[in-house]
């Protein structure tokens, strides 16, 4: 059975257990707390919410003030016990899962790894995220930088998470693969084929929903497709993306771009990402070219001189990418040091490669190939103005039509990493299924904890011996 297929039908019968507590809490208060363990919680609570009814009986079921009063205080009572059962078993998380914006289980993906499991460890990371090695490539682990396992260097969770990934996706078959739960005559349009896009129409199609995704370039990835090669392994990537999207009621419509509304559908997302290039006002030319042209198609650089101005992952990204082509790369950021976007990694990748970096310098003036800044001039053969990218407020505007419309990733709040944009997907998935009525299928909403292995085993030395050092920050707690 696949990873995910297996989590997710583990999962659901957590939400139907969540479910059926519930519903014994409706009847009578505590039951579903004592159905789910929490024993001293269910019973405190029936004795509270029932001792004071048989008190009102004692004295006549007289009809007064204090009576009133009384039925307000146990309706509240009751109120209250209904959301704790709703809410059921909850955890302590840890430090690493709060910082995750996709809310990655660090803890138990790791216990896994640590006991050699790394097919169900895989499967647990699918509830956060379908992309545990793409993630595992691009992520700037915000989880790292909270780890204070060991004194001199936090654990290596995204390239655990990564090997991880790539060992079980070798060996699983690309094939078309049915949906988790029956198939239902729900249709929804995803709009937008970038992680988010593909996060969104993993959710949903493996739920049942009748999905279509609509991606305006030849393939899949969005943003992805930019990235230099030499960044990450591209060929487990596509993979990765592949088996995403591998769903019989998926249906993928590549070459198409939509501009205007969808309303045939039941829902529609909106995931086109911030795609606009920012440009520098009147800094045009054959001699300027913007990042994603670069990128995507560069010119002959041999020996040129190529000044960079922005210093985000994009702009060094164009900067590596000119080094690697024979450039003198010079990037120029109007900030400090401590104010550079790009991934310190990246970075000092960009540095050991011969990249050099100005801080403090903004431009003034551009006249032909002489770009004039506060810390003095420069001249150069390309200037690429890497400054960031914008939503395209138009398009979103004519796409959405009313609540059935959806805004997700970078679409909803501007430029931000993937883990942030997978993070955010997956919440307006969840979105989506409340609003067709099949948030009982919302496999990916379940928290499923692991605990600490007592054995460690496991053939990949560095995964298992990285995933056994993490001690479990979190506590598993019952109230």
């Amino acid at each position: 059975m696949e990873p995910d297929r297996k989590i997710a039908l583990k999962a659901y019968e957590i939400l139907k257990r969540k479910r059926r507590n519930f519903l014994l809490s409706v009847a009578v208060p505590g039951l579903g707390q004592v159905a789910e363990g929490r024993v001293l919680t269910g019973t405190s609570i029936f004795s509270i919410f029932s001792f004071p009814f048989y008190y009102w009986y004692l004295l006549g079921f007289d009809f007064n003030y204090g009576s009133v009063t009384l039925l307000g205080a146990q309706s509240l009572l009751y109120g209250l016990q209904l959301l704790d059962a709703k809410k059921g078993v909850s955890r302590e998380t840890s430090p690493c899962e709060d910082f995750c914006p996709a809310g990655v289980k660090v803890p138990t993906f790791m216990a896994f790894c640590e006991e050699g499991n790394f097919e169900e460890g895989l499967g647990t990371f699918f509830l956060s995220s379908p992309f545990p090695f793409t993630l595992g490539e691009l992520c700037p682990a915000p989880c790292e930088e909270k780890c204070g396992i060991l004194p001199e260097r936090p654990l290596r969770i995204r390239e655990v998470h990564r090997e991880m990934a790539k060992i079980v996706l070798e060996n699983l078959p690309l094939k078309e693969r049915e949906p988790f739960f029956p198939e239902t005559d729900r249709r929804v349009a995803v709009i937008g084929g970038g992680l988010a896009g593909i996060t969104v129409a993993y959710y949903l199609s493996s739920c049942g929903v009748q999905v279509d995704l609509f991606e305006k370039e030849e393939k899949l990835g969005g943003i992805i497709n930019y990235i230099p090669d030499f960044k990450f392994d591209r060929k487990t990537v596509e993979k990765e993306i592949a088996y995403a999207t591998s769903f019989r009621n998926l249906r993928i419509f590549t070459g198409r771009e939509v501009r205007e509304p969808l309303n045939e559908y039941d829902a529609v997302v909106i995931s086109v990402g911030a795609q606009l290039e920012k440009r520098l006002e009147g800094v045009e030319g054959e001699n300027v070219i913007y990042p994603l042209s670069f990128l995507k198609n560069p010119p002959e650089v041999k020996g040129k001189r190529v000044a960079v101005v922005g210093a985000g992952d994009t702009a060094i990204d164009v900067a590596r990418l000119g080094v690697r082509l024979g450039a003198d790369v010079f990037v120029f950021y109007r900030g400090d040091a401590e104010g550079i976007r790009a991934q310190k990694k990246e970075l000092s990748a960009a540095v050991k490669e011969g990249v050099k970096v100005y801080t403090n310098c903004s431009i003034e003036e551009v006249k032909g190939t002489e770009l004039k800044l506060s810390c003095g001039s420069f001249s150069f053969d390309y200037l690429i103005p890497a400054v960031g990218f914008e939503v395209d407020r138009e398009l979103l505007k004519k796409l959405s039509s009313g609540e059935n419309s959806f805004i997700t990733g970078d679409a909803a709040a501007g430029m931000s990493t993937f883990v942030e944009a997978c993070g955010k997907a997956r919440k307006t998935a969840a979105e989506v299924l409340k609003k067709l009525k099949l948030s009982d299928r919302a496999w990916f909403t379940i928290d499923i904890y692991r605990g600490k292995p007592a054995k460690v085993s496991g053939s990949n030395l560095f995964v298992v011996s990285e995933s056994s050092l993490c001690q479990h920050c979190g506590i598993k707690v019952k109230s």
